[in-house]
C-alpha cells in the first residue's frame, strides 16, 4: 500500500531552481531571514572538475543573499573552507544548517580531515552577523562513538533545535556497519556549544528492520509537536527518492512515516524523476514557510525551493 501523504506535503507549491553555478556542484541550501530584511542562504559547493564525489574532499560553504525567499540569490562570500593542516575539518566543510540563538548565529556543518568517512564529524562556526566574521573551533561538537557501536564510523548531517526545556538537541546521522543502514541519533547539551551527550536509546530513528534507511534530517517544533523531515533513500521507506516525514510528542519516539515531499517530476514540469536530498526548512513565526532541497542527477547539481502553503 502506498504511504499516506502528510499535510506538510499536501501544502507544497513548486517555485523552481534557485542556485546553479556553471563550474560548481551546488548542494543543500539552509536559509534564514536576516535583520537587513533579506534572506540569507548557506550552501555547499565544490568544483565540477573534482567530480560528484568531490564533495568529500573539496566542498566549501558559500553565502548567498536574496530579496525574497524565492530568489534570485547572489553569492556574496565563502565563509568556510577546509582549513588544511591537522584540523578535524582540514579537507572540507559541507551540509550547513544555520540557526540563531540569543542574538548570535550558529552555522552547523560537517567536516573531515582527509576525505575518508571515518573522519567525518559535526562542528559549528559562530558569528554576531550573517556577514561574519565567523569564529571556528579546533574541536568538533560531535564525533563517532567507540568501535562496534552503531555510530562508530561517523557522526554527520546535523539537525538542531532548542527544546522547550532550554536544552539543545542535536540530531545526527551515522552509517551502521553491522547492517549497512543509515540511522538517526540524538545528542543533548545544556549549552549550544556543548558538551553533547548521546542519548542512551540511540539510534532513535531506524528502519533497518524493513531493510530501508533515511538520512539528511531537518527537525522543528510546531504547536507542541516535533517534526522530522528526512531524505528517503534509494530503498524507499515511503517515497523512493522523495522525503519521509515523522512526528513525535517528545522528540524521542517517532510516528510511522508519511510522505514528506515527492520527486522532481511531480513539482517541475518536464523534469525526469530525480531524487531530492538535504531538506532544509525556512521557519517564519514558528511555522514552515519554504522548503529548500538539493536536486541530484542533473548535469550540475542544483538547489531548488518549494513554498509551504498555509
Amino acid at each position: 500500500m502506498p504511504a499516506p501523504m502528510s499535510d506538510f506535503a499536501k501544502r507544497l507549491e513548486p517555485i523552481g531552481r534557485i542556485l546553479q553555478l556553471p563550474d560548481w556542484y551546488v548542494w543543500g541550501s539552509s536559509a534564514i531571514d536576516g535583520p537587513d530584511g533579506k534572506v540569507h542562504l548557506f550552501t555547499s559547493r565544490w568544483p565540477k572538475s573534482s567530480g560528484h564525489r568531490g564533495w568529500s574532499t573539496h566542498s566549501e560553504i558559500m553565502h548567498s543573499v536574496g530579496e525574497s525567499a524565492e530568489g534570485p540569490f547572489e553569492v556574496v562570500d565563502v565563509p568556510l573552507q577546509g582549513r588544511g593542516g591537522h584540523y578535524w575539518d582540514a579537507a572540507m566543510v559541507h551540509n550547513p544548517t544555520i540557526h540563531q540563538f540569543d542574538g548570535r548565529y550558529y552555522l552547523f556543518h560537517i567536516g573531515n580531515r582527509d576525505g575518508r568517512p571515518f573522519t567525518q564529524q559535526i562542528g559549528v562556526a559562530v558569528a554576531d552577523d550573517l556577514y561574519g566574521p565567523w569564529e571556528r573551533f579546533d574541536e568538533p561538537l560531535l564525533g563517532p562513538n567507540q568501535y562496534r557501536a552503531w555510530d562508530w564510523l561517523m557522526a554527520t548531517n546535523p539537525a538542531m533545535l532548542r527544546h522547550p526545556n532550554g536544552q539543545f538537541w542535536l540530531y545526527y546521522k551515522s552509517w551502521d556497519m553491522a547492517d549497512k543502514k543509515r540511522k538517526m541519533g540524538l545528542a543533548i547539551a545544556d549549552d549550544v556549544m556543548g558538551p553533547y551527550e548521546k542519548h542512551p536509546d540511540n539510534p532513535i530513528v531506524d528502519y533497518s528492520d524493513r531493510g530501508k534507511q533515511v538520512e539528511d534530517a531537518y527537525v522543528w517544533i510546531e504547536d507542541g509537536t516535533f517534526y522530522m523531515l528526512m531524505a528517503d533513500d534509494n530503498e524507499g521507506v515511503v517515497c523512493r527518492h522523495g522525503g519521509a516525514l515523522t512526528t513525535s510528542e517528545d522528540g524521542l519516539h517517532w510516528s510511522e512515516p508519511q510522505i514528506g515531499y515527492q520527486t522532481t517530476d511531480v513539482y517541475f514540469e518536464g523534469e525526469p524523476t530525480r531524487r531530492f536530498e538535504r531538506p532544509q526548512v525556512l521557519l517564519r513565526d514558528g511555522r514552515p514557510a519554504y522548503l529548500y532541497l538539493s536536486m541530484q542527477g542533473d548535469e550540475l547539481d542544483t538547489s531548488a525551493v518549494l513554498r509551504v502553503g498555509q
